[in-house]
């Protein structure tokens, strides 16, 4: 009895005194929004990963089968028949009676019109009928078992109808016996015979629960019993993966933790906790549902439990590791560690590190972190931890290797998650490491994907989210390169022309125009081929800006193809848990331009060094001045801070105004027409039939020369006659200064 009491105290206490219930696990997109509930947060195992646990791996091959679409059952009974026959089946199904179904089924074999019968006979609640049908199709002579395991499921739904458990529970017996021993099953009904029996011994508890003369004080034998066959049973059934098992043994888990006792609520917990099966069930839900509060100290919790007494009774706890990690996660950190110690698995291990990290103390918590993901054998850890775990548990390896200052060793533990966790991986490859530490880690680690060429050119695009990790992040890798003016070194990174999960597939060609353009623009020795160097390269980094140079998280959003703001990376790492180190690399890896699309700021001012050399007189001048306008506009009326753009845009048309040329489209000067309209602004395009004209850089060469011809007319026709009378006097002059010459000579 004192065992039981101390099995049930560390149920309880593991779970929480005020069982409040939660919606279950959650694994963050990110790990480092919070590093502290990062490194805090318990590891916990869904309730499904569990519950297919409970029983021992099956040794025979029956599996569940879902039956509630439409089609599922006239394909279950057309197996082993042909088509005349399955066709014929069909409508005999729809026959008034079962003798009539019987009769017009003669060309069926014989076991199928039996069951035809008696379906319509159970249907019809003519039982009696209907067991004599099922009966004999199990008498059926010779190899006619296409209804057997059908026939032994109805009779144990008869028998459990007509108030005779024992033999129903022998009917649902045979019909797993049948269908191990090969007879057809195609409607899984041997496995949802478990849930049939067991349904029979969850009944009988109840019962027992709802006499007013045997509370759950008094039927401590009998509930246990009952409610333990139930509990294996439907194991049995979920170990098979049947979801409607899984199902059953959440109710049956809510049942046992449901106070309904004054005296002693937790009687049936009590009563049953005893039995491993039971301490699994309890331990997989509580993991999956309570949300508990911290318990200081468990030690001293329910009637002075001593520490010695629950050292002795986790010793007979069938999940020594889950309770744990229960424990952990209800702030029972003594029993966590004494439960944690008393086995060896990854997921003790895994809390061992959680406890070591209450402690600060990082490299025994390394040390068991190590032990949880690469000291068991793969099948022990897919065994012990659910996919989201072994997922998380990497990451968390990685958090701590990042707050121990590792920074390459970080951006290796978490790039194999990187489709879970991408927004840490994202800011560890941008604002952590170096450029040259991402480019050696990649050229290392991350070899570009193999992209099957697609057969048709207009194939439909994709989205980022579905592209290849490895080509995220080299195309992550380019972009950085791009905005260190390292145009060579980035091309190899950017993503295959047939990705089509990436927007622009001639990032490539686009690149290497930029670059072209801005070499023209610092070196050229014409002032109007630098001039048109410097609009090449705005308009490149207007359009194709973000694919060229795009950040992966803020500003620009890249992993959201700019049109959604938020989610991934960090705009502040914080203090805690985050070295000087990260601080300093962090701060140096700054964007130089902290406003979103900030591609399109450095197009302005692109554009805005293009006309500082054009004249300002020229329609090339204005034409600039004009895109470059449309383009901030454009911005504006997409960033949630306007002001930035709004200003520029202003002082660019002020710009016009003062210093150009009268021009017939000055009216629409930046005016900006849309294709359509979008809430994702990297969508939106303005049309080309209304807005700036291209600028004439040819006219804009040739201005110069005329306006000087045209200036010198303009100043000969005013001052014609003082220029002629001038004239006259020089050409004496002259003439005079010859004669004098001449006679000096003579």
């Amino acid at each position: 009895m004192f065992s039981r009491r101390i099995l049930a105290a560390i149920i309880l206490l593991s779970t929480g005194v005020s069982l409040a219930i939660a919606c279950g696990p959650f694994f963050p997109w990110q790990l480092f929004d919070n590093r502290v509930e990062t490194f805090k947060a318990a590891p916990v195992n869904s309730f499904v990963f569990q519950a297919v646990k409970i029983a021992p791996s099956p040794t025979d091959k029956l599996k569940a089968i879902g039956s509630d679409a439409p089609d599922a059952l006239p394909k279950a009974e057309a197996v082993g028949l042909s088509a005349a026959q399955s066709t014929l089946l069909q409508q005999i199904r729809t026959d008034a009676t079962g003798d009539q179904a019987y009769q017009q089924g003669a060309s069926l074999p014989e076991s199928i019109r039996l069951y035809a019968g008696g379906a319509i006979d159970f249907h019809q609640k003519q039982l009696a009928k209907a067991q004599q049908r099922f009966e004999a199709v199990l008498k059926v002579p010779g190899s006619d078992q296409l209804r057997a395991t059908w026939a032994a499921y109805m009779l144990g739904r008869i028998d459990a109808l007509n108030g005779d458990p024992d033999q129903a529970a022998q009917e649902f017996q045979l019909t797993r016996q049948l269908a191990i021993h090969g007879a057809p099953d195609p409607l899984g009904l041997a496995v949802a015979s478990y849930g049939e029996e067991a349904r029979l011994h969850l009944n009988r508890a109840k019962s027992d629960l709802l006499q007013k003369d045997r509370r759950p004080k008094d039927c401590v034998a009998d509930c246990r019993r009952e409610l333990v066959a139930a509990i294996s049973l439907y194991a049995e059934q979920a170990a098979r993966d049947s979801t409607s098992g899984i199902d059953s043994l959440r109710e049956v888990a809510k049942l046992l933790l449901q106070p309904i006792d004054q005296v002693r609520p937790y009687a049936l917990l009590n009563a049953t906790i005893e039995d491993p099966i039971v301490q699994k069930l309890v331990v997989a839900y509580g993991q999956a549902y309570f949300k508990t509060e911290g318990v200081d100290s468990p030690v001293s919790q329910n009637g002075g439990v001593c520490n010695s007494g629950l050292t002795d009774a986790a010793a007979h706890l069938a999940w020594p590791d889950q309770t744990a990690a229960l424990a952990y996660q209800s702030g029972a950190y003594d029993l966590a560690r004494i439960l944690a110690d008393r086995v060896h698995s990854p997921l003790a291990s895994w809390v061992k590190a959680k406890l070591a990290l209450q402690r600060y103390d990082l490299k025994a918590a390394a040390a068991f972190y190590a032990e949880a993901s690469h000291g068991f054998p793969p099948t022990q850890l897919t065994h012990n931890l659910d996919d989201d775990n072994r997922k998380r548990l990497v990451g968390e390896t990685g958090a701590l290797v990042l707050a121990r200052g590792e920074y390459v060793q970080s951006l290796k533990y978490l790039y194999p998650v990187a489709d879970t966790y991408w927004g840490d991986v994202a800011y560890i490859a941008e604002r952590v490491l170096t450029s040259d530490e991402l480019k050696n880690f990649i050229d290392a680690n991350v070899p570009a994907p193999a992209i099957a060429r697609s057969q048709d050119d207009q194939a439909q695009q994709g989205f980022i989210w579905n592209a290849n990790k490895a080509a995220r992040l080299r195309d992550l890798l380019a972009r950085r390169l791009v905005r260190e003016q390292r145009y060579a070194d980035a091309l190899p990174y950017f993503h295959s022309q047939q990705d089509k999960n990436f927007e622009n597939p001639k990032v490539r060609e686009d690149v290497t125009a930029y670059a072209q353009a801005l070499h023209t623009a610092h070196h050229s020795w014409l002032r109007i081929n630098r001039a048109r160097g410097w609009y090449d390269a705005a308009v490149l980094a207007r359009k194709s800006g973000m694919s060229m140079m795009g950040y992966e998280t803020q500003p620009d959003y890249f992993v959201n193809s700019g049109g959604l703001v938020g989610g991934y990376g960090q705009e502040n790492p914080g203090r805690s848990w985050v070295t000087d180190g990260e601080l300093a690399r962090f701060d140096a890896s700054k964007p130089k331009v902290e406003l979103r699309l900030h591609y399109r700021f450095i197009a302005a001012n692109e554009a805005i060094q293009a006309a500082d050399l054009l004249p300002p007189r020229s329609q090339a001048f204005a034409a600039v001045l004009c895109h470059a306008t449309n383009w901030m506009k454009a911005t504006a009326g997409i960033v949630k801070d306007q002001a930035p753009a709004t200003v520029i845009a202003d002082q660019l048309y002020q710009r016009y105004l003062k210093e150009g040329a009268y021009i017939p489209w000055g009216k629409q000067f930046g005016r900006i027409c849309w294709h359509g309209q979008s809430h994702q602004g990297e969508l939106l395009e303005p049309r080309s039939d209304c807005g700036c004209p291209e600028p004439d850089f040819e006219s804009a060469a040739r201005l110069p020369r005329a306006l000087f011809i045209r200036q010198t007319r303009h100043f000969v026709s005013v001052h014609r006659w003082p220029l002629f009378f001038a004239g006259i006097v020089f050409l004496i002059s002259a003439v005079g200064l010859v004669l004098r010459g001449h006679r000096r000579t003579a």
